[in-house]
């Protein structure tokens, strides 16, 4: 552990913008500290100064906007779980928050932009955005870029914490019409999953189903399954629904992880039943409206 280890806290974004260019890979940001605290306390990380961004009002606060519901990304996983406008807009987002574990200290602690910079495969609120469309605003000296979740998620040369940070995410309403699920399959009460999924789905005039699908906890990073789905469902319109979709996570999912929670191929597997019951779940909604 560094010993000298420093601090700064600005109190305007474009000041820490130009601090964190400044500062380089010494510096690392902390807002709630829910996903660098653990890591600091085991030694794992040392930076040689902590950048505290939790100050900065421009990263706070849920807005209703032209391009969608907007929300800073210091908002901690509590106010997702009940503000009226995203439990209203987006009320797979407010459930899957109120799925994440660690109790009353996480929820009230942890913020949703710390949860998507961290990147952790087993996180529950990442799925969701990525079914919902988000886009993630990020901030840097050189002005603010607006790019896709999912893009940001695979992106090299996003900078992210080392000179431009995450401020809002972008979210467009869900369709009322549409019917929703998010499911996690845990081996304990309050812990990480061991398969999850994020499911949208609509019916089409023709009749068809649109189905938005995401899978997590399985890879490293979150699948978005949607694609493929859709190309399946499109070539074999007669062939059962839960045999494309565990087609599809069977083929998606070519690198599943192992850890105390299952290995690789448990979670290939889980994979297949969390994405069924979630579509099941999101298509029961659409029937019982």
């Amino acid at each position: 552990m560094n010993l000298r280890m420093q601090y700064a806290r600005p109190r305007k974004l474009d000041q820490a913008t130009e601090l964190l260019a400044a500062l380089g890979t010494g510096a690392m940001v902390i807002a709630g500290g829910q996903e660098l605290m653990p890591h600091l306390n085991y030694g794992r990380i040392s930076p040689s100064i902590f950048m505290d961004i939790s100050g900065l009002a421009e990263l706070e606060g849920i807005e209703d906007t032209a391009q969608g519901i907007s929300i800073g990304a210091l908002t901690v996983h509590r106010q997702i779980q009940i503000n009226p406008v995203i439990n209203s807009a987006l009320p797979l987002l407010s459930f899957a928050a109120a799925q994440i574990g660690g109790g009353r200290q996480v929820h009230n602690q942890g913020t949703i932009g710390g949860n998507i910079v961290a990147m952790h495969s087993l996180y529950d609120i990442t799925p969701a955005l990525i079914a919902l469309g988000a886009q993630i605003e990020l901030a840097g000296t050189q002005g603010v870029r607006i790019v896709p979740l999912a893009e940001l998620l695979v992106e090299t040369d996003h900078e992210l914490g080392t000179k431009t940070l995450l401020t809002r995410i972008v979210i467009p309403a869900m369709d009322s019409a549409s019917g929703w699920a998010y499911e996690k399959l845990k081996i304990t009460e309050g812990s990480y999953g061991s398969a999850n999924a994020a499911a949208i789905v609509r019916r089409q005039p023709e009749g068809d189903l649109q189905i938005k699908l995401v899978v997590g906890a399985v890879a490293e990073q979150p699948i978005d399954l949607t694609g493929l789905l859709s190309e399946r469902l499109k070539d074999n319109p007669n062939t059962d629904l839960n045999e494309q979709i565990d087609a599809v996570c069977q083929a998606a999912i070519t690198e599943p992880i192992s850890d105390q929670r299952g290995h690789a191929q448990y979670r290939k597997a889980m994979a297949g039943v969390v994405a069924k019951r979630a579509v099941a779940a999101a298509i029961k909604k659409i029937e019982t409206a």
